[in-house]
Parts: C-alpha cells; sequence; structure tokens
C-alpha cells in the first residue's frame, strides 16, 4: 500500500500537471517548443498518422509520420477510446513512470546496501563513513519520487503531449523488469523500446550481465546465450508484427530507422546533430552519420560493460544517460528521464568534481534556449548560433554530469577497499586501478 509521503507527492504532480493542463497559453507554448517536441515524437504527427491510417493511406508515404506500425496502432486505439481527450492519459502514463521509478530506486538502493554488507570484510575499515546507511534508502527513495513529480522538464514533456511519455513509461518498466530479474518480460519490453528508437539495444549489455552473474561459470555462458536468443527471436517477432500491420509492406522502415539513422530532417532540437548536418557538404556526410551514430551505439559500450562487468545497475543507467544525450533527435524528456535517478547515486555526489559548473550550466541552457530561440525566429535580432550554443551548452553539461558520476562511482569504489587515506607511490598519491 502506498505510504503518506508517496500519496503526497503523487497527489502533487498530479495537482501540477492538472493545473498546468487548463493554461492553454502554456500548453501550446511547450507543444510548439523544439525543446521538448521532435520529428519523431510530436503527438500532431501522431495524429495525422492515426487520420492517414483510417483512411487506409500509408502514413509513412509522406515525411510526416515517424513512429512505428505498432505504436501506431497502439495511440490510434487510446486516441479512439478518449475520443480525442487524451489528456489525461498523458498524465497517467507521467504518474505511473515516476510511482515505478520510486519503486525501482527502492530496489536499487537496498540491493547495493545488500551487496556492501556482504562485500564489507573486504573493504578498509577506515572507510566506514563511507558505507551506505540503511536509513538513508527511504529517503534518497522519496527524493527520486518527489524528482519525478515536479521535475520541469517531466512535466514540461507530459504538456507538450509528446510520445515520449510513453516511451519513458516502457524504458521504466524494463528498468523495472531489470531489476526483478524477470527476464522475459524484460526482453519483451527491450525490444519494444527498441522498435522505437533503436537506441535501447545498447541496453542488451547490462542485461548479460545481470542474468548471468549467478551460478557456474558453465551456466553463466548458458544464459548469456540465452538472452541473445531471446532477444533475437522477440526483435524479429516485432519486426514481423510492425509488417503485417502495415498491410505488408517494408515501407515504414524509410521513415522509421532509417529516419533516426541517417537524420534528414533538420528541425533544431536539443542535440548536435541537426547543426553539424546543416553545415556539412553534402560528401562529407555519410562519414559523419557513422561516426555520430557508431559515438552513441558503440564507442562506449565495450569499455563501460568491460569496468561495470560487476556494477549492471550503474552501467545500465549509464547507458541510458548517454544514448539520451547523444541520440539523433534528443528533447528535454530523454534527460527528464535519467535525471530522475539521480538521487539515487547521491552517496557519490562528494566525489563530483564539477558540481557548481554542472548545475549553473543546465540552468542557463535551460533559460536561454527560449529566449535565444525567440531572438532568432521571432525578432531576427540573433541566428542559428547562439541557439546551438545553449544546446551545446547542455549537453556539455550533461557529458560533465555523466563523466563526473562514472569517476565518483570509481572512486569510492577505491576508497572502499584501500580506506580514505590515499596511498603514495614513488612520492605521488596512487590512481584509480581499472581492472
Amino acid at each position: 500500500m502506498p505510504d503518506t509521503f508517496e500519496s503526497t507527492y503523487v497527489c502533487i504532480g498530479l495537482a501540477v500537471r492538472v493545473f498546468l493542463f487548463f493554461q492553454t497559453r502554456i500548453r501550446n507554448y511547450f507543444e510548439e517548443s523544439g525543446e521538448f517536441v521532435t520529428p519523431l515524437n510530436s503527438w500532431k504527427r501522431v495524429i495525422e498518422g492515426i487520420y492517414l491510417r483510417k483512411r487506409d493511406i500509408s502514413p509513412f508515404a509522406g515525411s510526416i509520420v515517424h513512429e512505428t506500425p505498432l505504436s501506431l496502432f497502439f495511440y490510434s486505439k487510446l486516441y479512439a477510446i478518449t475520443h480525442g481527450h487524451v489528456e489525461g492519459l498523458f498524465i497517467a502514463a507521467d504518474l505511473l513512470t515516476g510511482i515505478l521509478t520510486y519503486r525501482i530506486a527502492k530496489r536499487v538502493l537496498k540491493q547495493l546496501f545488500n551487496e556492501e554488507a556482504t562485500e564489507k570484510s573486504k573493504y578498509n575499515q577506515e572507510s566506514q563513513p563511507l558505507w551506505l546507511k540503511k536509513l538513508n534508502i527511504q529517503k534518497s527513495a522519496y527524493a527520486v519520487l518527489l524528482c519525478c513529480m515536479i521535475n520541469p522538464l517531466s512535466i514540461g514533456t507530459c504538456l507538450a503531449k509528446s510520445s515520449l511519455v510513453f516511451h519513458n513509461l516502457l524504458l521504466t518498466i524494463t528498468f523495472y523488469f531489470f531489476m526483478t530479474y524477470q527476464l522475459l518480460p524484460f526482453i519483451v519490453t527491450l525490444c519494444l523500446a527498441s522498435s522505437i528508437s533503436v537506441y535501447p539495444v545498447v541496453l542488451i549489455a547490462p542485461a548479460l550481465l545481470q542474468f548471468s552473474k549467478s551460478g557456474a561459470n558453465n551456466r553463466s555462458i548458458l544464459r548469456i546465450f540465452l538472452v541473445i536468443i531471446l532477444f533475437a527471436i522477440v526483435s524479429a517477432g516485432i519486426l514481423a508484427l510492425n509488417f503485417f500491420l502495415n498491410h505488408k509492406s517494408w515501407s515504414f522502415i524509410e521513415s522509421t530507422y532509417s529516419f533516426i539513422f541517417h537524420v534528414p530532417d533538420y528541425t533544431p532540437n536539443i542535440g548536435i546533430f541537426w547543426y553539424f548536418f546543416t553545415e556539412m557538404f553534402d560528401h562529407f556526410r555519410s562519414l559523419f552519420v557513422w561516426t555520430f551514430q557508431m559515438h552513441v551505439l558503440l564507442l562506449y559500450l565495450l569499455p563501460f560493460t568491460i569496468r561495470l562487468r560487476h556494477d549492471p545497475i550503474f552501467l545500465f543507467w549509464l547507458l541510458c544517460a548517454i544514448f539520451c544525450t547523444f541520440k539523433s533527435y534528443p528533447a528535454y524528456g530523454d534527460a527528464a528521464f535519467y535525471f530522475n535517478y539521480l538521487p539515487i547515486w547521491s552517496f557519490l555526489f562528494r566525489y563530483v568534481r564539477h558540481s557548481l559548473i554542472i548545475i549553473c550550466m543546465v540552468f542557463v541552457a535551460l533559460i536561454m534556449a527560449p529566449i535565444t530561440w525567440y531572438l532568432w525566429i521571432y525578432t531576427g535580432s540573433a541566428n542559428a548560433n547562439f541557439y546551438f550554443a545553449m544546446t551545446m551548452v547542455f549537453n556539455v553539461a550533461q557529458t560533465f554530469l555523466v563523466s563526473d558520476l562514472f569517476y565518483a562511482y570509481l572512486k569510492r569504489k577505491f576508497l572502499l577497499k584501500n580506506g580514505l587515506t590515499i596511498p603514495q607511490v614513488n612520492g605521488f598519491e596512487g590512481q584509480l586501478e581499472f581492472n
């Protein structure tokens, strides 16, 4: 049963969203905002796809609709059930995401506490002040829930009626099954999330670690193969389902996966793709498309997986943060997804080296992005460079955040085993071991 704090925070989140949905000017602003709405998650484009689908016209014949046939089928049912009044569904999905995030946070913190309890014999007694305390588990979990309910990025995404609300709910459910060791439901939801936006496919790496870390070596290898085979089978099944829902046509691939990968739409957003490819000569384009996409999908995957092979939970969050930051069509809703989990890692904040810089950069970017957009588009007193500068500030802040938390995670692990006094090596402070 929900406790008092949980109910109170959820009621606060509900009240804020319902109140703002009745503020027509505010709601219209978010629905038109390039920071919250992209070609991939615009609800107006979804409605267009639903209309074309009803008329037996292929939604993928033009360049408007970029949802998968399965997503369009799901949204068309929701649209029909609510007779077009979908605001309540967006609020419900957003609140459910927050509640599940809170439950995930409690599980993560309890698991981290239990893992440390079993490892304490290997820790240096001098590091005792760093040990996780049971009293802080519920406190940090409440902080996660409150963050979900009042996070302006989450609220703005909900008001914009961005389909990211449902994407984030699906990704949150995936994380929940990951934490509860439910292999088949996890594979199904991960395949669904990957079929929508491609990038969650990298989460197969922490899944291999999570579902194979118990038992003998030979059983672990079998479990790894089982995860891979199930992922391939379910992915193929979802692809086939999309094929049949699209009247046995593969035309949706060009408007979905190819669209995400090749980035043909230069509508400004908070990412880095649109500006670079606007300025780039065509004969360099293919090289940089592959470079940018491999940067998101492959560059960090192997080294982070090797380094965090004993920490699949942190690896899961870290990979989410990376693809939410560097995907081809990001929005603030992507950042909101992994921002909401930050209170889980509050025990790492003491080791974050650029906290003031990160906070200031995020606030500057959030405030200045709509201002520079207005100056560029409406008054003509600025240009694309001003707006892109704010997107760069936001992306650099996210990069600092992820790299600093990764560093903080490793440093705390080092101090737990070696004590708070960093040993001297040849007259210099010892460095972190990366083994």
